[in-house]
C-alpha cells in the first residue's frame, strides 16, 4: 500500500471501524422502501443528523414524495466535490427467501465471501453511505477534509429522482464545484474494483391492457372463464404486445426506429473495452449473478460492448387475473399490467423513445394500451481523461489493486444531472464488495465494507492532489496509458 492519506487517518479509521459497523448496522435497521413510503421519514432524519455531526450545514427538499438531505461542507479547500448519495432501498420481495429478516441487519458468513451483513440495502446503497459518514467523521477528528463537500442523499433513487434531479436544477450555483462522485462498493468476487465512467438511462413503464369497446374484453370485473370461448382476453393481448417489442430469439429490442438514435461506441471506448476485456472474467460475473450463461456466445470485447453500449427493453413483472399460489380459480380477467424498464444509451431521449414505442404499439393494433411512465431520465458519460478519473485510478491503486476501468456501466442512476446541469466530470468507484442488489439475502462483506472507508479516505485526498495538478495544466495519462504503466511495474 502506498498511503495518499496522512498515516494517522487510516490508523484511526482501522481502529474505529468496529463503531462504523454498528452505525452501519443502525440504518440497515431503519426501513427505507422508497415504494412504500416504509420509513422514509425516519431515515431521512437519521441521514441529517449524521450530516450535522459532520459538522455539515443540512438542509430538505421535497416537492412531493421523499425528502433529499443536503449537507454542505466548507472546510476552505481549494477542491470541492458533489457526493451522491441514496438512502431508499427496493422492496424487500419473498421473506421466505431470506435466511434472516431483511432489516436486522445480521452478520453471516456468505460462501466464498466471509462474514457479510445481510440487510436490504447493505449493497445498495446504504452500507456505503454509512462508510462515506463515518470515514469523514474519523478523518476530521484527527486531520481535516482536503477537499470541501456538497453532499445530496436522495430517498428516491428506486423510484425516480424526482426531487434530486429538481434540486440539482433549481440550485446551480449553489452546487458549483468541481467534480463529483457517486462511490459505492465495486469490488467484484475476484476482489478486483471498478471505475465507473458511464451510466445508461432508465425509462421505466406501466403498460396496462383493460377491455375495452373497441378491443372488446371484461370491462368492469374478471367473469367465468368459459366466456374465453367469444370473449377476448386483455391479459393475451398484453402478451401479444410485449411480443411485439423484441426479437424472440435474442430478446433484443425491435421496436419501429428504435435504433435510430443510438450512439455506438466512439474509437476510445472501443479501445477502453478491448483493454478492459484483457481482465474482465465472464464466469466470475455470471457467478456472481447465480447465472449459467450469456444470451450470447460471443468473445469477451463482443459480449462487453453489447453490455455497454446497447440499448434494453425488459419485462421486470406482469400481473393479471388469479395468483396465488395453490388452488384453482377459473377467471377471465378484465385487465393486466406489465412493468416494463428501457434502458437507454447516450443521444437516446426518454420523449423520442415513448414516441416510437406508442407508434410501434398503434401500427400493430394495440393503440389502446395505457403507458403509465415513472420518472425517467438519461444516460450520462465522463472524460475518461478527466482530473477526477485518475483520481479515482490513483486511489484504488495505493490500496495494492489495479481497477478495471469501464467506460460506461450497464445499470443507472441520475448521473445526467452532472452532465447537463452542472456540467460536471463524474466517476463511480469503490473498494469493498457487495451483491444480491434488489434480490433476497442482499449482502455486503464486512471486510469489504473497511477497505471502502479506508479507500474513500484515500480518494478524498488523491482528488485534491489531482485537481491540483490539473488546475496547472499538468499533463494527465490516459486510462490506457494508466494500465501500461501498471503492467511494467507489477
Amino acid at each position: 500500500m502506498k498511503p495518499i492519506a496522512p498515516p494517522e487517518v487510516y490508523r484511526a479509521i482501522e481502529q474505529r471501524f468496529p463503531e462504523g459497523l454498528e452505525k452501519t448496522r443502525q440504518l440497515l435497521r431503519q426501513p427505507s422502501v422508497s415504494a412504500t413510503g416504509e420509513g422514509v421519514a425516519e431515515c431521512a432524519e437519521m441521514v441529517r443528523s449524521c450530516l450535522a455531526e459532520l459538522g455539515c450545514k443540512t438542509e430538505t427538499f421535497a416537492k412531493g414524495g421523499h425528502p433529499l438531505v443536503v449537507g454542505y461542507l466548507d472546510v476552505g479547500a481549494d477542491t470541492t466535490l458533489v457526493e451522491y448519495e441514496m438512502y431508499d432501498v427496493q422492496p424487500v420481495g419473498d421473506l421466505n427467501a431470506w435466511r434472516s429478516p431483511p432489516f436486522a441487519a445480521e452478520i453471516h458468513d456468505v460462501e466464498g465471501v466471509g462474514p457479510s451483513v445481510i440487510a436490504r440495502g447493505s449493497t445498495n446503497s446504504k452500507g456505503a453511505l454509512m462508510g462515506h459518514l463515518h470515514a469523514w467523521k474519523v478523518l476530521r477528528d484527527v486531520d481535516e477534509l482536503p477537499v470541501n463537500l456538497k453532499i445530496l442523499a436522495e430517498g428516491e433513487e428506486e423510484i425516480s429522482s424526482a426531487n434530486f434531479i429538481e434540486y440539482i436544477r433549481t440550485h446551480k450555483p449553489q452546487l458549483k464545484a468541481d467534480g463529483a462522485i457517486a462511490n459505492d462498493y465495486s469490488e467484484d468476487l475476484r476482489g478486483v474494483p471498478t471505475v465507473y465512467l458511464g451510466v445508461k438511462g432508465c425509462l421505466y413503464l406501466t403498460i396496462w391492457s383493460k377491455g375495452n369497446k373497441q378491443k372488446g374484453g371484461p370491462m368492469e370485473s374478471e367473469i367465468h372463464s368459459s366466456n374465453a370461448v367469444w370473449i377476448g382476453s386483455p391479459v393475451w393481448r398484453l402478451i401479444q404486445a410485449l411480443d411485439t417489442l423484441v426479437d424472440r430469439k435474442t430478446q433484443r429490442p425491435v421496436v419501429d426506429g428504435f435504433w435510430a438514435d443510438v450512439r455506438g461506441p466512439s474509437k476510445r471506448d472501443i479501445e477502453m473495452v478491448r483493454e478492459l476485456s484483457r481482465k474482465f472474467d465472464p464466469k466470475a460475473w455470471l457467478k456472481e449473478e447465480r447465472t449459467a450463461k450469456f444470451k450470447y456466445d460471443l468473445p469477451k470485447d463482443k459480449l462487453l460492448l453489447k453490455y455497454l453500449f446497447e440499448p434494453t427493453i425488459n419485462i421486470c413483472g406482469i400481473y393479471a387475473g388469479y395468483i396465488d399460489h395453490g388452488g384453482t380459480k377459473t377467471i377471465l380477467p378484465h385487465q393486466a399490467y406489465a412493468k416494463v424498464d428501457i434502458r437507454l444509451v447516450k443521444d437516446m431521449t426518454v420523449e423520442d423513445t415513448v414516441r416510437k414505442l406508442r407508434a410501434h404499439l398503434k401500427k400493430r393494433g394495440f393503440g389502446d394500451l395505457e403507458i403509465q411512465i415513472h420518472g425517467p431520465y438519461g444516460a450520462a458519460k465522463t472524460d475518461p481523461d478527466s482530473w477526477i478519473a485518475q483520481a479515482a485510478v490513483e486511489a484504488i491503486r495505493a490500496h495494492g489493486k489495479e481497477p478495471e476501468v469501464w467506460p460506461s456501466s450497464g445499470g443507472t442512476m441520475p448521473a445526467f444531472a452532472f452532465d447537463e446541469y452542472l456540467r460536471l466530470p463524474w466517476v463511480s468507484t469503490g473498494l469493498g464488495h457487495g451483491s444480491r442488489a434488489h434480490a433476497p439475502n442482499e449482502y455486503a462483506s464486512i471486510d469489504g465494507m473497511k477497505r471502502f472507508m479506508l479507500g474513500e479516505a484515500s480518494l478524498l485526498y488523491a482528488a485534491a492532489q489531482a485537481h491540483g495538478r490539473d488546475s496547472i495544466d499538468a499533463p494527465r495519462r490516459r486510462p490506457r496509458e494508466l494500465y501500461e504503466k501498471a503492467r511494467s511495474t507489477t
